[in-house]
């Protein structure tokens, strides 16, 4: 189906089938699901300044976070739409929880209008979502990050490739602290057979961002796969 087809489809479904805003309860059509554009506008920014990896920073910090500072990040640098509270929150887990997928179109299209965001894909060599195990890929029937990296694509050169696999079905991330995060996602990724990474920019793409610990994972295995550059995009990031 064409681009074309595909959004006359949706402006007459969204007619026929009004759907209920995630954040307010209000009716919306198929233009912007599944938030009204009051809510998207409502959606928590963060206002203090931001380190160049994407983690807020106390007034007084510099430019730096303490990780960053002490060398320790493997994230050259990245970005979120904002704070996952709010409008977002609602947005992010109806998106990924509710089936909501046309969700990544608005998510991508917010985190594109963001200069920081932008300026992280200019020259990224790919767009890499952080893969689902297949048996989760199974049951869920998408990879939400999947869906927001092909959205992120469609600015610069970069495209979406797949060279990672998640080889650990590992237990949600959810109630855990930042070290059971990072012991849980440990060895939880490798390379796919044939994939080639060696010298690239990769931006890795995921829904949302808490202590790092799985887009750390990630960025290991793609730096040990001789990654020359590992940057993070997400929805959303937890404080």
């Amino acid at each position: 189906m064409t681009l074309f087809l595909t959004r006359t489809w949706e402006a007459l479904a969204g007619a026929l089938f009004p759907t209920s805003c995630v954040s307010c309860a209000g009716m919306i059509g198929a233009l912007d699901p599944p938030l009204c554009q009051e809510c998207w506008a409502r959606i928590p920014r963060f206002d203090a300044p931001l380190c160049r990896c994407g983690t807020p920073l106390p007034g007084s910090c510099g430019e730096d976070c303490g990780r960053c500072r002490r060398g320790l990040s493997i994230i050259a640098r990245g970005a979120s739409l904002g704070l996952f509270s709010g409008s977002l929150q609602q947005c992010v887990v109806a998106f990924k929880y509710q089936g909501r997928h046309r969700a990544a179109r608005g998510l991508s299209r917010r985190l594109l209008a963001d200069e920081r965001c932008r300026a992280l894909l200019a020259d990224a060599d790919m767009v890499v979502g952080v893969p689902l195990h297949p048996e989760r890929l199974k049951e869920r029937g998408f990879n939400q990050a999947d869906l927001l990296a092909r959205g992120l694509a469609s600015f610069g050169r970069a495209r979406v490739q797949r060279p990672l696999a998640r080889v650990l079905r590992t237990q949600s991330q959810t109630h855990l602290s930042s070290r059971e995060r990072r012991r849980n996602v440990k060895h939880a990724f490798a390379m796919v057979r044939g994939a080639e990474v060696r010298g690239a920019v990769v931006v890795l793409v995921d829904d949302v961002v808490t202590t790092g610990a799985t887009i750390r994972a990630c960025a290991l295995t793609l730096l040990d796969a001789g990654a020359r550059e590992v940057r993070s995009i997400t929805a959303a990031r937890a404080e």
